[in-house]
């Protein structure tokens, strides 16, 4: 048994939780961006150099139906944390079919508009000359079919990793990849078709996936935490999920719109490959942003959760886990995008003008050294969503795409020239860096910067004094925490009998969650959290065994007819218990009891 007053008792369960999880983003992150990049490669290969440039156009637009999805599913996925971590499973559930409803009803009305008004869009992005204009029609109308079952998906993510299914997760991020790989094999091989089938074969490879996530609560209603109801739709719900999202949103919708106003910077220059150029790192950047939004988005999940469960400690490790790996793989992606940009290149964009390959070439070697900086950026963006400072994180939302990007961007061209806009990248994220440091300094609620930056007041939280924390792999490793407890109890003013109380429960929650959860042979942990606040004595408890309820289990005991050790276990838990919360979150058992 390893008893620790800090974060090493929670670090393998946590660690092992963060890692799952960001493994999971990440798969879903790339299988998002593999679309578009297979377009890319394709297009480039047998469509041409006009072809690139339309998918150069659509990255603002493509960028934009993206806010949808990405604002419902981080609004619900933040409110659905707060709610798992308090215990509010019934709301947590209303957050799930409000936001399936919401989201589906509105990329299903946005899918239509954007059909009917699908000339006036191919202008706006840029695409002015005819050939060019049609081209982007066509790939607009295509990709608009499957626009809706993206949307869906997206919200349905988090909802999955929440309930620890992350293999399904990585299963549907795999098979859109793959469908979409086949379709668009088929379509320059077989159908020899043109941008149209281009957009329809990453569609398929949206509603196919999708149909298997939905899957999971269709053939699980019994057992799923969280169940598809039309009945009490909350408009008002769905007002404080779109809030919960709008930096996200603001992130979406600033980067469609920086996107749109640097390509018509760009067409400016009359260079005709400078759009191309940038249409090729544009695709890049959405290729590999997963080694930052993984990271970043797991500890916005994490970071939701913990808050509710007022766990400092947790919440300061996964913040430096995701700074640790974000900034390990931007580090790498810049070493090798920098020493081989000309393969890059020559990969996907397929033209015989020496000009429009330099070009391209140099954009990515330039624009590639920002890449680093989007550990801190990104970081400290989600986790500002994470811990719901949402005016604040609007802002950063808005400065790290738009209105930081193009004020410098303006001036580099003005200035520079057209390198101007690869290197405003960079002074983009320099500048959105130093904001976030100057931010985390003045907050006047903690002495050292690891505490700074969680930006929460003095009083969060237990002091090391007020909490002990065991890390048990075996039952035998926790047979002594009866006598912990009980000390611990009458240090922090319990009497006698309430000590023993404490005591007494801990030890038998602790056995037998030991015994049904240590029984695959597999290498498990539970932690526990001996807590004294504000004249309560808590248990916290997280393990990593099976999923396993302990109110339905105990409901389920005292309805069979004979007396089992379980029931009386349970029972004596339950009656000398005040409250007893239970919930699962990222395929852990957690359990909150006050005594």
């Amino acid at each position: 048994m390893e008893m620790i007053n800090g974060t090493k008792a929670e670090n393998k369960i946590i660690r092992r939780l963060f890692h799952k999880s960001e493994i999971s983003w990440g798969v879903s992150d790339f299988s998002k961006a593999i679309g578009p990049m297979i377009d890319l490669v394709f297009v480039s290969q047998f469509i041409g150099v006009d072809g690139v440039t339309v998918l150069g156009f659509m990255s603002p637009l493509i960028m934009f139906f993206e806010l949808l999805g990405s604002a419902v599913a981080n609004g619900a996925r933040n409110k659905v944390s707060s709610m798992i971590g308090a215990g509010k499973l019934n709301i947590a559930n209303r957050v799930f079919s409000d936001s399936l409803i919401m989201g589906g009803g509105l990329s299903v009305i946005m899918s239509v508009l954007a059909f009917i008004f699908c000339s006036g869009l191919a202008f706006i992005l840029g695409a002015r000359e005819p050939a060019i204009a049609e081209m982007t029609k066509q790939y607009i109308t295509g990709y608009l079919i499957g626009f809706p079952f993206y949307t869906l998906t997206r919200i349905l993510t988090p909802f999955l990793q929440i309930e620890g299914q992350y293999k399904r997760v990585n299963t549907t991020s795999v098979m859109t990849t793959v469908i979409d790989i086949a379709a668009d094999a088929a379509v320059v091989f077989v159908l020899h078709g043109g941008m149209f089938e281009i957009g329809l074969a990453t569609s398929l490879g949206y509603i196919i996936p999708f149909f298997v996530s939905a899957s999971y609560y269709a053939g699980r209603k019994n057992t799923s935490v969280f169940k598809l109801k039309l009945k009490g739709f909350s408009p008002k719900l769905c007002l404080e999920i779109f809030g919960l999202g709008a930096p996200m949103g603001v992130t979406k919708g600033s980067n469609a719109i920086a996107g749109l106003v640097i390509n018509n910077l760009l067409t400016t220059f009359n260079m005709p490959y400078l759009v191309a150029a940038h249409g090729v790192f544009s695709q890049i950047t959405v290729f590999v942003r997963a080694a930052w939004y993984a990271p970043a988005d797991t500890l916005m999940a994490f970071a939701g959760v913990f808050v509710g469960e007022e766990d400092r400690d947790a919440i300061k490790l996964s913040y430096k886990i995701s700074l640790v790996h974000s900034l390990i793989m931007t580090t790498l992606l810049t070493v090798l995008l920098y020493f081989n940009c000309d393969a890059v290149v020559t990969l996907f964009l397929k033209s015989d003008n020496p000009e429009a390959l330099k070009l391209a070439s140099q954009c990515i070697r330039i624009s590639c050294l920002s890449l680093p900086f989007h550990t801190i950026v990104y970081n400290f963006n989600n986790y500002l969503m994470g811990i719901k400072r949402l005016r604040f994180a609007c802002i950063y939302s808005f400065l790290i795409e738009c209105g930081n990007l193009i004020p410098i961007t303006l001036l580099m061209l003005r200035f520079i020239g057209y390198q101007g806009a690869w290197i405003s990248k960079i002074a983009n994220m320099i500048g959105l860096s130093l904001i976030a440091i100057i931010y985390v300094l003045r907050n006047k609620e903690a002495d050292n910067f690891s505490d700074k930056m969680l930006l929460m007041p003095r009083d969060f939280g237990t002091t090391p004094e007020n909490e002990i924390a065991v890390i048990a792999s075996s039952a035998q490793e926790i047979e002594e925490l009866s006598k912990i407890a009980v000390s611990f109890a009458m240090e922090h003013g319990a009497d006698r009998k309430r000590a023993m109380n404490y005591g007494l429960i801990t030890e038998e929650l602790s056995l037998f969650l030991a015994e049904h959860g240590f029984k695959d042979g597999k290498e498990h942990h539970i932690n526990m959290r001996l807590v004294a606040k504000d004249g309560d004595l808590i248990v916290r408890m997280r393990d990593d065994c099976k999923p396993l309820n302990l109110k339905d289990y105990y409901q389920t005991l005292i309805e069979t007819p004979e007396i089992e050790d379980d029931e009386i276990t349970l029972a004596i838990i339950f009656k000398k218990a005040k409250d007893i919360k239970y919930t699962a979150t990222f395929g852990a058992n957690n359990l909150i009891i006050r005594v």
